[in-house]
């Protein structure tokens, strides 16, 4: 007999909400996370929205806990040098928001629901060392608690949700498929307090950028606070060792709508990121273990679809450890049958993400009038056009496929219409005198 039937290495989004659905189905979980709650990740886009909302809701996940005094955000909004573009969040399930949620509140509201589902045991500050095998399976772990006592636990399979330096990966020699390194870039992010309203004061989610190879997100977060975080090229953002906070504060003072917002505000806590974002497939899994969330399908955050893809993951993957577990299929058959679900939903907006990585912080090299016309009238054309911004929205909030959310009938028509609109716009400005 194994002590569990899943143990679930890893806390965050995740593992929590597969943990929750699992014990939900009637299973006995082990939870293990190595740190304690509250805490931060590593790096994360920290939007969600109402598509990530509504699988919470499947497992019964409480809004007003994990969104607490967190602002609804409703708008996103575009600064590109000097033009201003402003599109709503569509609606999707009954909500028109999302959430910049402050993911050391976010993060352990989601392992206090999956603590208190039947069947499932949590332990946090528990770092896994190795797995146990037998033979060519996995069957358990092996680790250290915060009291530096070595235990073993067994359970019919292993999973790691253990993030992008996955130990459950790197320990079954899990191999990397789609793995793409030609446009790398690097993320620093900070929350801060008191910051300066930006134009109304109403709660927004800011891009900035100016054509450099970077470019900041604002948004509105928990308990008045803002998230500010900037991504680029790798080589642009190479902060001089042990000088990340410098290197970031000097690049927002670079930036004046940046600096005049938070120039008298307050860090909480220090800058964090990431150097050198990966953008990869692991292999799902193997005999006796599997991997889920950013263990298994990793991809840079300029689209802020890190914490979908984690909760999607770990749906999938629910259904189909309990299918294995009522005898419906092998295990050899439930993983293929993940893999290829999650795959079908998440490969899509990866080739996406890494087409607006190249597109807007590796384009190619233009003659000025080129790159002038490119940047100022072209954007200018895409972002005030309706129909465009509309088929944005889906896309971020996954209601439409990305394949077909910027056809190039979409693209051309929004250009097409651009010089319309601008003769329109002048036209009235004539009658108007």
């Amino acid at each position: 007999m194994s002590d569990y039937d899943v143990i679930i290495v890893g806390g965050r989004p995740s593992g929590s909400t597969l943990a929750a659905r699992l014990g939900q189905g009637g299973l006995r979980v082990l939870l293990l996370e190595r740190m304690a709650f509250p805490s931060l990740p590593g790096v994360s886009c920290p939007i969600v929205y109402a598509s990530t909302l509504h699988m919470l809701d499947e497992i019964g996940a409480d809004e007003a806990a994990y969104a607490r005094n967190t602002p609804p955000i409703r708008k996103m909004i575009n600064i590109l040098d000097d033009d201003i573009f402003e599109f709503p969040i569509p609606d999707a399930y009954g909500r028109d928001y999302a959430y910049a949620v402050d993911r050391a509140r976010f993060d352990a509201a989601l392992w206090d629901h999956a603590s208190r589902q039947p069947g499932v045991e949590a332990i946090t500050e528990f770092s896994v060392i190795d797995l146990l095998w037998e033979a060519d399976q996995v069957r358990g772990v092996t680790g250290q608690g915060a009291d530096r006592v070595t235990r073993t636990f067994t359970a019919d399979v292993v999973i790691g949700a253990d993030g992008r330096f996955t130990t459950v990966g790197r320990k079954a020699n899990a191999p990397e498929r789609d793995v793409h390194e030609e446009n790398p870039t690097t993320l620093y992010y900070a929350y801060w307090t008191n910051a300066a309203p930006l134009f109304d004061g109403t709660p927004a989610a800011v891009a900035v950028g100016r054509g450099e190879g970077y470019g900041f997100l604002m948004m509105d977060s928990a308990d008045g606070s803002i998230a500010l975080a900037v991504e680029g090229r790798a080589e642009l953002l190479e902060a001089p060792a042990g000088k990340a906070r410098e290197f970031y504060l000097d690049l927002l003072r670079e930036t004046p709508i940046i600096w005049k917002r938070v120039q008298h505000a307050e860090m909480i806590g220090d800058v964090r990121g990431m150097k050198r974002i990966g953008n990869l497939y692991h292999a799902a899994g193997g005999s006796g273990w599997a991997l889920v969330g950013d263990a298994y399908h990793q991809k840079d955050p300029l689209d802020g679809q890190g914490i979908y893809d984690a909760v999607y993951t770990s749906r999938a993957l629910a259904g189909e450890i309990l299918a294995w577990k009522r005898g419906e299929k092998s295990w050899d058959e439930a993983l293929a049958a993940y893999d290829r679900a999650a795959r079908a939903e998440t490969y899509p907006m990866y080739r996406s993400t890494l087409e607006r990585v190249r597109t807007t912080l590796y384009p190619p090299e233009l003659p000025s009038w080129a790159a002038a016309l490119s940047k100022r009238t072209f954007t200018r054309w895409l972002m005030d056009d309706p129909l465009f911004k509309e088929r944005l929205g889906l896309m971020m909030t996954r209601q439409i496929h990305p394949d077909f959310a910027m056809t190039p009938p979409i693209v051309w028509g929004a250009l097409l219409r651009g010089p319309l609109r601008e003769l329109g716009k002048a036209l009235e400005k004539q009658i108007e005198r």
